[in-house]
């Protein structure tokens, strides 16, 4: 029994792990049923849960009236940069005007969406939000053995 001075630490980060661990299955799912629009739209709601730290800057004019938001990061010149080779490959495939093109724009298409998914887990990596890895061999732990050797 708990008693009347417990009071449960509540950790928003396990909130953000299940919901990044949600997208990046139905983007899996995405993927794998060549769902481009779709496989897209789920990276950037990943992408936008991943800015929780980062500043947004807000410039005002001389009333205080706000002018711009923006956010002061490198990797948002990354994010606009495929997002806009996505966009210029879904208008390619759209736009193809026999089957080898539109084969030709589906397959860039495809691998821009990739390039996105590969950037974002790799973004996560150094944000220590997706694999860690250690020296433990999970094979082992059937046999008591937790250390690496």
């Amino acid at each position: 029994m708990v008693g009347k001075d417990f009071v449960p630490t509540i950790d928003a980060s396990l909130g953000l792990v299940y919901r990044l661990n949600s997208l990046w299955n139905r983007a899996d799912y995405a993927a794998l049923e060549a769902k481009y629009d779709a496989w897209n739209n789920i990276l950037d709601a990943l992408y936008r849960n991943l800015l929780y730290r980062d500043e947004v800057v807000v410039e005002k004019n001389s009333k205080g009236q706000i002018i711009s938001v923006s956010l002061l990061q490198k990797d948002t010149k990354v994010y606009r940069h495929l997002s806009l080779k996505i966009a210029l490959a879904k208008k390619e495939f759209y736009g193809a005007k026999n089957k080898a093109k539109q084969v030709r724009a589906r397959n860039k298409w495809y691998h821009a969406v990739q390039m996105k998914d590969i950037w974002l887990r790799k973004l996560m990596q150094t944000l220590k939000l997706y694999l860690k890895e250690n020296e433990r061999r999970p094979g082992g732990a059937l046999f008591g053995k937790f250390g690496g050797k």
